[in-house]
């Protein structure tokens, strides 16, 4: 016989278990479940905070690398400056040596000069100077270059030596002017060395500036890229620069020669053509000359293909300059470069942050211009070469400090002089093209 009472509590016993209802149970899980939400509530907290705090470290960041490029225009320029000024003092210091060195021919040819006179007036005074007052010219002169003058003046020289005095009078003049500019010049060449000390004061107090902020980056394991040209890079285009000037003007003048030869040449042949014809009742016709015609009407030419994505003018400072000096035209890697205008080529392969590039120096009608073509994936010029308008002389990239396949192209008014904050010498190309 069952018991029912057994019975009833092992129902009541299911019924509870089935139910979840278990006395304290379900306290228990809702407590669990608020800790877990506070928990994930917490985690969502900290993680908001982790990442302003990493917004906020990267805006510091990046506060600091916009700081850096600042100071790297402005260092820039003073790079410029310095090595700009070195350049004057060289040729300062060049011109002093020539104009010395000219003073030293003239004093020489005075010297001869004076001795040859002196023989003349002596046998000037043995032969017919009874009538001339000797004492009074020579002890009422200052020096021999006096009594001369005064000689000449009063028309006591003959004039078959008239020349003779004319010529020392001339050389003396020439000395004067010599001796005048050697003073002017050692006078400028003091104060440009006083002028490039000032400026090389500011520049090594910016380099430590920099060097500071770099270091801070550093220290929070950030990479910065140095977008400078160094002074020693700038020092090496301006030398090579003055040879690529002196070349493109010896170049011209053999090309001049040449030219003029050739049309001598072609004169002669025609005359001789002309007298073949007269003595002939039939004459050989000849070809027309033909003439080259330069590939662009402008100035200079576009140096590639490709789409303008920033032109010359103000810029942010973001990439380390706060004026863009050039164009920059966009094509994929490989693409064509030629050279704007005829010229000799000044640099030519990898430096800084143009990576590889390439400088030309041009001159059009007695005035010099540089041409600048950088970011390429290869060059095919050298420096010396002299290169014509429309050659090929290099291939599209992004090496240096580029973000893509472009050409960045730039063209000065005289010798290279790169400004990271204002135009300096340079032009807007695409008012050339």
């Amino acid at each position: 016989m069952v018991n029912l009472k057994k019975l009833a509590a092992t129902v009541t016993l299911g019924a509870l278990l089935i139910s979840g209802t278990t006395p304290g149970y379900a306290a228990s899980l809702t407590d669990k479940q608020k800790k877990v939400q506070q928990q994930q509530q917490k985690n969502s907290s900290e993680q908001s905070k982790a990442n302003a705090s990493i917004k906020n470290r990267d805006q510091a960041i990046s506060k600091e690398q916009q700081e850096i490029n600042k100071l790297d225009a402005e260092l820039q320029d003073v790079i410029n400056d310095v090595a700009q000024k070195k350049a004057e003092i060289r040729a300062t210091q060049e011109k002093i040596a020539a104009l010395q060195k000219q003073i030293k021919q003239y004093e020489a040819k005075m010297k001869a000069q004076e001795e040859l006179m002196k023989e003349r007036m002596a046998t000037m005074q043995k032969n017919g100077g009874g009538s001339i007052d000797w004492a009074e010219f020579i002890f009422g002169s200052k020096d021999f270059a006096d009594l001369l003058t005064r000689m000449i003046t009063a028309g006591t020289i003959q004039e078959n030596d008239k020349q003779i005095f004319e010529e020392y009078q001339a050389t003396k003049e020439k000395l004067a002017k010599a001796q005048a500019e050697l003073k002017a010049e050692r006078d400028a060449l003091v104060k440009q060395k006083e002028e490039l000390e000032q400026r090389q004061k500011t520049l090594n107090k910016k380099m430590k500036e920099r060097a500071a902020k770099i270091k801070k980056l550093n220290a929070e394991k950030v990479k910065f890229e140095s977008k400078l040209v160094s002074l020693q890079e700038m020092e090496s285009t301006l030398k090579s620069q003055e040879k690529a000037i002196k070349a493109e003007m010896e170049a011209q003048r053999r090309a001049a020669e040449e030219a003029k030869r050739a049309a001598a040449a072609a004169a002669a042949a025609k005359k001789q053509q002309s007298s073949n014809s007269s003595a002939n009742a039939v004459s050989t016709p000849t070809a027309a000359p033909t003439t080259s015609v330069p590939a662009s009407g402008g100035m200079f030419q576009r140096p590639s293909g490709g789409r303008l994505t920033q032109g010359w003018g103000p810029a942010s400072g973001v990439n380390g300059y706060t004026f863009h000096n050039g164009i920059d035209l966009a094509a994929p890697v490989g693409t064509p470069i030629n050279a704007a205008q005829t010229g000799t080529v000044t640099r030519a392969g990898w430096g800084g942050a143009y990576g590889n590039h390439v400088i030309i120096t041009h001159v059009l009608n007695g005035q010099v211009w540089t041409t600048v073509y950088a970011h390429l994936s290869s060059v095919s010029v050298s420096a010396g070469q002299r290169v014509t308008q429309g050659q090929h002389i290099g291939g599209m990239g992004s090496t240096g400090n580029s973000t893509g396949s472009h050409l960045h192209f730039e063209i000065h008014r005289g010798g290279y002089s790169y400004s990271s904050s204002s135009a300096g010498n340079t032009v807007n190309p695409a008012s050339f093209f």
